[in-house]
């Protein structure tokens, strides 16, 4: 008996089971003669087609293979798995397809592209660790076990500086394997066990160093002789300029380096309630809700009356919706390389991270604003309102404890001791 299927002769065509869409056969027309195992999908939704050579001429064996990948198939469909065979590869670029597909710059409307970089770097570390062509439905409970040990190792990149670092990568994997392997593709109905990382103290309440005093003047000092430098470039030499302006009034404001790249002039306003002098040297800065990380708009009064006067005078781009810190080629932001280039520009010129182990980025002038804000004893909830964040997380992140400063603070001249802890040791062991 034959038939035609699908364009390949069918001969010998012997069901599985009874199954109508599950059957052995062998094929017309080839010299080779071993039998191939045929499955069609009917009841799930894929439509998938499995159709593959059991690598034997006898009929016994062959239907005895043939039995159990049945068997086998139709448990996959009762616990709802995927017939098809997915490999780390392919979920890991499924994934970032539809990360991809995500990217916005509107808050809270996707994906940043920064994030999605970083997707795109923990990706690579899962393909690197388990291996492209790994099929995930092979995945051990234990697959991640020794993943802490190998990032350790200097696997995956750079050696991590912190555990936190590590327990975030495979908070991703996570994510990855549970969205496509399990929502998607159903290649597989349990995630593998990923490890408990246990977070040391230290980082637990993370903080991101600010410029301490010296710091600060150090920063300062080499920004402005960065900035003054002659270059053959005039474009060049204005743009540092306005960065150099960037930084100053990130320091003065705390406001995120995020929304500093797209304030425009009309977000500037001089505060009808100061007095003239005020007027002299404060601004209210506008962050709309679309320029925000938290997607809300707010203001912030802050001293860059100065700053915002210098950069009117050497930018050709003043118009109320022009950007204040912009390409004066083209009236474009900065682009994602300039603000780079030029900060770790400073920061090395500066050898503020040379053999100290403390480490800068445009958030430290954030944290830099509200360490200097406390010591000036501004109340914590203006602070935070003005920061557009809330007084917990200055607290948790913000405030640093320099106990250098406070031998005033802990120890007020008006108060007065009964007895001294000299007095105190000598009366109980004389």
């Amino acid at each position: 008996m034959s038939q035609n299927e699908g364009g390949t002769l069918v001969l010998n065509k012997t069901k599985i089971f009874d199954a109508e869409n599950c059957y052995i056969y062998q094929r017309g027309g080839t010299e080779s003669k071993y039998w191939q195992f045929y499955y069609w999908d009917s009841e799930g939704k894929e439509g998938f087609r499995i159709r593959r050579s059991l690598r034997t001429k006898d009929f016994l064996t062959a239907q005895s293979l043939a039995q159990k990948e049945y068997i086998n198939i139709r448990a996959k469909i009762q616990n709802e798995e995927s017939l098809q065979t997915l490999t780390v590869g392919e979920m890991a670029r499924i994934f970032l397809a539809k990360k991809k597909s995500e990217i916005s710059t509107a808050p809270h409307a996707g994906v940043t592209p920064e994030t999605y970089r970083v997707l795109k770097n923990r990706c690579q570390k899962l393909i690197d660790y388990l291996g492209e062509n790994t099929r995930v439905d092979h995945l051990k409970r234990n697959t991640f076990e020794g993943y802490e040990d190998w990032r350790k190792n200097g696997c995956g990149g750079k050696v991590p500086k912190t555990k936190t670092t590590i327990k975030t990568e495979l908070s991703t994997f996570k994510s990855i394997i549970l969205n496509v392997a399990i929502k998607d593709k159903r290649v597989i109905s349990n995630l593998p066990d990923i490890p408990e990382i246990k977070i040391p103290r230290t980082e637990a309440r993370h903080r991101r160093n600010h410029f301490r005093d010296e710091e600060l003047r150090t920063l300062l000092k080499t920004i402005n002789q960065w900035k003054e430098e002659n270059i053959s470039r005039r474009t060049a030499g204005i743009h540092r300029k306005m960065v150099a302006c960037a930084i100053e009034l990130m320091l003065n404001s705390g406001i995120r380096v995020g929304a500093v790249k797209k304030i425009r002039w009309r977000d500037v306003r001089v505060n009808p309630k100061d007095n003239r002098e005020q007027q002299k040297r404060y601004r209210i800065i506008t962050v709309p809700p679309e320029n925000n990380k938290t997607g809300k708009e707010y203001e912030c009064n802050c001293e860059v009356a100065l700053i915002l006067e210098y950069l009117k005078k050497i930018s050709t781009y003043t118009s109320q919706s022009d950007l204040l810190f912009c390409n004066q080629n083209d009236g474009k932001a900065f682009s994602s390389r300039i603000w780079a280039d030029c900060w770790n520009e400073i920061i090395k010129r500066s050898q503020l991270e040379d053999d100290t182990g403390r480490r800068f980025s445009y958030y430290s002038l954030r944290h830099t604003y509200a360490t200097i804000s406390l010591a000036n004893k501004v109340p914590l909830q203006l602070l935070a309102s003005n920061m557009d964040t809330s007084t917990k997380y200055i607290q948790d992140h913000y405030y640093h404890h320099e106990p250098e400063q406070l031998t005033e603070e802990l120890n007020p001249v008006k108060r007065t001791r009964r007895m001294t802890a000299d007095e105190m040791f000598s009366q109980f062991y004389a």
